[in-house]
């Protein structure tokens, strides 16, 4: 396990091993790092280093920030928004935008959509993050990505800034930092590199004793649930799209359906619908994390409070079920029709599958994380969760046939709800464990 030791004028880190997915990549390593220097690891690719400043970050919650390129951005967000939802979790004020676009050489950009930016531009919007969050320490991933000259000065004025603050720099980078020292000439390079026994170079080894315990300041860990829900609003603006992928799979399945079988039961139809719609959730499941987490948004929201994760999960899994419902039920109630359903069977049946999706949504969200977590084990993923499935469908098909069975509907409603309530009560948890799994 790490160990990292912080004060107001270094850092130490210590670790036994590096592994990554089990697999071990380092032995042990050891150093030391100093404010106000330029501290380079190098290394070829696999060694590991971005394995170790994701732990790096992860044991320097809310005063470390793991940095790349195009960090925590989405193609569907404006500039402006992006950067707003930026200020709430990090408690900054919002009016120091356009102050950070002009500080990047972005001021005419501010209300541009980030998909159109180029990949320079885009590794320069992730650095108003950096500035405007004031963390101790940088660990900066391949930073001169897509820089070019006058990036790169952008970039060294920026680290400029962070000395200036006191703060501390790591950085990976397969480019020579002597392009830095041009803009920083009295600042100190130090170079290491990362082989499989281990890391060499100048850097100062760690102590025995760990750093004497000082004052660093420390960003106040927050819940910016406001930032959570306009984040999920605005990227669901800007790629309706996505959410219609679902809504087109399930048209086809039933539409083909219809084809295939004419004019079907009652009870039959109901059950192709339920079927269709589950397995149309199932596979839009998948991606409902993997972009924020592709661009470090997750790593982010997760260092700045761990708390923020359960929140995240929760919010974005009851938005993400909301949106489903407004998209795939009205196509089934189109559909129903098609097959011969009358207009109060419909009715009972959309109103069960509204039910259906808020029950099954919890669950949803979890083999999202699990999906991400097997790194690509999505197959293994989703025949081990259908049987969890099964509950919702047996309960759902209840609910939307009761009234034509002269039943009462209310118990398998009751049960529909009681399942997602414990879902969105006990997900969270399992969340926040399964995101600290899929960071390490």
């Amino acid at each position: 396990m790490m160990q990292v030791s912080l004060s107001v004028t270094g850092l130490q880190v210590k670790t036994p091993a590096l592994e990554a997915a089990t697999v071990l990549l380092s032995g042990p390593i050891e150093f030391e790092l100093k404010s106000g220097e330029i501290n380079v690891i190098r290394g070829g690719n696999g060694v590991g280093k971005s394995t170790l400043l994701r732990l790096m970050s992860n044991a320097l919650p809310g005063q470390g920030i793991l940095f790349k390129p195009e960090f925590g951005l989405r193609d569907e967000l404006l500039v402006d928004t992006h950067l707003q939802i930026v200020m709430d979790h990090l408690g900054a004020d919002s009016n120091q935008i356009e102050q950070l676009l002009e500080q990047v050489g972005l001021s005419n950009w501010q209300y541009e959509r980030i998909g159109t930016l180029s990949s320079g531009q885009r590794a320069r919007l992730g650095l108003c993050t950096l500035l405007a969050g004031q963390f101790k320490v940088w660990l900066l991933d391949e930073p001169l990505n897509a820089l070019d000259h006058d990036g790169v000065a952008t970039l060294a004025k920026a680290i400029e800034i962070h000395f200036q603050r006191g703060g501390i720099l790591f950085m990976a980078t397969h480019v020579d930092a002597a392009v830095l020292s041009q803009h920083l000439s009295l600042v100190p390079v130090k170079e290491g590199w990362l082989e499989h026994g281990g890391l060499v170079g100048n850097f100062a080894p760690a102590s025995a004793d760990p750093l004497a315990p000082s004052e660093v300041s420390q960003l106040p860990a927050r819940v910016a649930l406001s930032a959570l829900l306009k984040r999920d609003w605005a990227v669901a603006w800007g790629n309706p799209q996505a959410l219609l992928w679902g809504a087109l799979f399930h048209w086809m399945v039933l539409s083909f359906f219809g084809i295939g079988l004419g004019k079907p039961s009652a009870e039959f139809a109901q059950v192709a619908v339920w079927v269709s719609l589950l397995l149309a959730l199932l596979l839009g499941a998948k991606d409902w994390f993997a972009e924020d987490h592709r661009a470090g948004w997750l790593g982010f929201v997760a260092n700045l409070n761990a708390d923020n994760i359960a929140f995240y999960w929760l919010m974005r899994v009851v938005f993400l079920a909301l949106c489903q419902a407004l998209v795939l039920v009205p196509v089934t109630g189109l559909v129903a029709l098609q097959l011969g359903l009358t207009g109060v069977q419909t009715l009972e049946l959309v109103c069960a599958l509204i039910a259906g999706i808020w029950a099954v949504a919890p669950l949803l969200g979890l083999i999202a994380l699990l999906v991400m977590l097997t790194r690509g084990g999505a197959v293994l993923v989703y025949l081990l969760a259908l049987p969890l499935l099964v509950p919702v469908l047996i309960f759902g098909l209840e609910a939307s046939q009761a009234g034509g069975l002269g039943r009462s509907a209310i118990a398998p409603f009751a049960v529909l709800a009681s399942l997602g309530m414990l879902g969105c009560l006990l997900g969270p948890f399992v969340a926040k464990r399964l995101v600290a799994l899929i960071q390490e």
